[in-house]
């Protein structure tokens, strides 16, 4: 049978109090396990749940730092149509956008509506920075992919000014022969230069207030990371 996979403990914050009440929640991730201790009688469950959404760890599994792509297309997920067409001359390429959009509006209405504790408000504030400008990013690819129009990837973003930052990839698109071309160039080297720009600007998440409030509400997190064998490993016979 197999090697088991191996599990490797990459972060640990703040214990529980000896002698607390451990309630335990356990978050999938990509690449493993997102784990956190409280103690319950202290800090209620619900309120717990209603703010580890905004974790470093999960803000990004759940959308809430970034906005889904327009050409994403989950195969199992009822929402969208046809996914083995990404492209914007396929059929369904407006409606699967849409359904991301408006997955983003509704991260974005629920990050406004929050009403976190103090030590959480700079990680709120950063969130919507982040997710309003990354639904931005994608609103403004869907309009060109409509239009046509290179002039709508040259629109400013507050201090972001993709003419002067991004104009040769702006020019590239002008000059592309055809729609593929374009839109390869647009999701891949227009997107990634106007968003590092931005997130150059933006800063990184606001990592000590969420260790802040962490500490005040003597939360304890873990992430683990879950390994598949090493390649070429022994397997037992």
């Amino acid at each position: 049978m197999p090697r088991a996979l191996l599990a490797f403990v990459i972060l640990l914050a703040l214990p529980v109090a000896a002698g607390a009440e451990t309630q335990r929640l356990v978050f999938p991730t990509l690449l493993g396990e997102y784990q956190l201790a409280f103690d319950d009688k202290r800090t209620p469950e619900a309120e717990v749940r209603s703010l580890v959404t905004l974790s470093p760890h999960l803000a990004g599994w759940n959308s809430l730092a970034v906005a889904p792509r327009l050409e994403r297309c989950v195969v199992d997920d009822p929402a969208y149509l046809d996914c083995r067409s990404r492209s914007p001359q396929s059929a369904n390429f407006l409606w699967n956008a849409r359904v991301n959009l408006e997955r983003g509006n509704a991260a974005l209405t629920y990050l406004r509506g929050l009403r976190p504790p103090p030590e959480l408000e700079p990680v709120v504030t950063w969130l919507q920075r982040s997710l309003t400008f990354s639904l931005w990013l994608e609103e403004t690819k869907l309009e060109f992919f409509r239009s046509s129009d290179v002039a709508v990837l040259r629109r400013r973003y507050e201090d972001v000014d993709p003419t002067r930052d991004c104009g040769g990839v702006i020019n590239d698109v002008a000059r592309a022969g055809s729609p593929d071309a374009q839109f390869d160039l647009v999701v891949l080297r227009w997107h990634n230069c106007v968003n590092n720009q931005f997130r150059r600007k933006l800063g990184e998440y606001p990592i000590p207030a969420w260790k802040k409030f962490l500490a005040a509400w003597r939360i304890s997190e873990r992430v683990v990371e879950v390994l598949p064998p090493a390649q070429g490993a022994s397997q037992s016979r």
